[in-house]
């Protein structure tokens, strides 16, 4: 692999931060740019909620969709090059083989789900942009071949290029829609993984996931089961924000139900609703690339807080108030509070995210 081929993928990418594509063909054309710099025989794409870490959306290339024993296994923080670990390390790329010392048998990932399918060489890359992660890659090759550090290092060098391609095209989707003001769905899953009951609402939020199952029966949208995973093995509530098939955001939030004194989660409870302008905001702020101190004042700007009552929360001056303000307005693209609330409620003219 040239230089000048990496330096040809790295501009060619670069681009697609403006090229206002749909997330599906976004995961196509990246993936076809790196097919000459980083080949490989299978891979999967994800998108992920920067503020809690969840992978909200997939795209596979020559291998099965995730399921629950994907959830369980591949996708969590205990293994050997987790997403969550490259998110949060130095470097956001890394191989399989030299993580684990030439004995890539180490890892349960590997044990479980890739040597069975004649897989020998993994790189997975997590797509990271001012401290915010938006999405990953897991490249695979079968055989006896193997990544070499050089790939690991471009893939490293793409995380911030990706993170930003990602990151805009989590501006499209907004709150609103058809669904805003349905109730939420409620879904509780015993400790075997079975859905053992339903609210009516649910499969009106499922099918915004793109379920067209039973959710009793049949598997549940891979979202679903990362939440539930998530929460079986750490324990805590979580949610995540996804942008439904309507062009709304949906917003889960997974909780224990009930659990064994000092043992695993056993039930778990999952509610579904329409994503709210205060939920939203954390995501939207990273999306546009907001400081923490403009995260802060762009959440309570749409909680509907004034000058006076933002400078007393953040213990600063009106003016300093002002002063953030102009500098929010500008990274949104806005002229003022009423077209920022806009902004989050909006429908735009392009495809949502998803």
């Amino acid at each position: 692999m040239s230089h000048g081929l990496r330096s040809r993928a790295y501009q060619r990418v670069a681009l697609l931060e403006d090229a206002r594509l749909e997330l599906p063909a976004l995961f196509d054309e990246v993936g076809r740019i790196l097919a000459g710099t980083l080949p490989r025989d299978a891979g999967c794409w994800h998108s992920t909620d920067p503020t809690t870490l969840i992978e909200t959306s997939f795209q596979v290339e020559n291998m099965p969709p995730p399921d629950a024993r994907i959830a369980e296994i591949a996708y969590l923080p205990g293994d050997y090059n987790s997403f969550i670990g490259l998110a949060q390390g130095r470097r956001h790329s890394g191989v399989l083989s030299s993580e684990t010392g030439g004995d890539p048998a180490r890892s349960l990932r590997y044990r479980e789900l890739l040597r069975p399918q004649g897989i020998s060489g993994e790189l997975r890359t997590t797509f990271v942009v001012d401290g915010d992660w938006w999405g990953c890659f897991a490249f695979f090759r079968t055989g006896t071949a193997d990544f070499t550090e050089l790939e690991r290092d471009f893939a490293h060098e793409l995380a911030p290029v990706l993170g930003r391609c990602f990151r805009a095209a989590g501006r499209r989707a907004r709150t609103g829609g058809p669904g805003a003001c349905l109730r939420p769905g409620v879904l509780v899953v015993d400790g075997d993984r079975r859905v053992e009951s339903v609210t009516p609402q649910a499969p009106h939020w499922l099918a915004e996931l793109g379920f067209a199952g039973q959710p009793e029966f049949d598997p549940l949208p891979f979202t679903v089961l990362a939440l539930l995973e998530r929460v079986r093995v750490d324990g805590p509530e979580t949610s995540a924000r996804v942008p439904g098939v309507s062009g709304q955001w949906v917003e889960l939030h997974a909780a224990p139900a009930s659990r064994e004194e000092h043992g695993p989660v056993r039930r778990v409870v999952i509610v579904l609703q329409a994503a709210t302008v205060p939920s939203m905001a954390p995501l939207i702020s990273a999306a546009y690339g907001l400081t923490s101190r403009e995260r802060e004042l762009t959440e309570l700007v749409l909680q509907g807080n004034g000058t006076s009552e933002i400078a007393e929360r953040l213990f600063v001056s009106p003016h300093t108030v002002q002063s953030h303000l102009k500098s929010i307005f500008a990274k949104v693209g806005v002229r003022s509070r009423r077209e920022l609330v806009g902004r989050v409620f909006a429908r735009h003219d392009v495809s949502p995210l998803g």
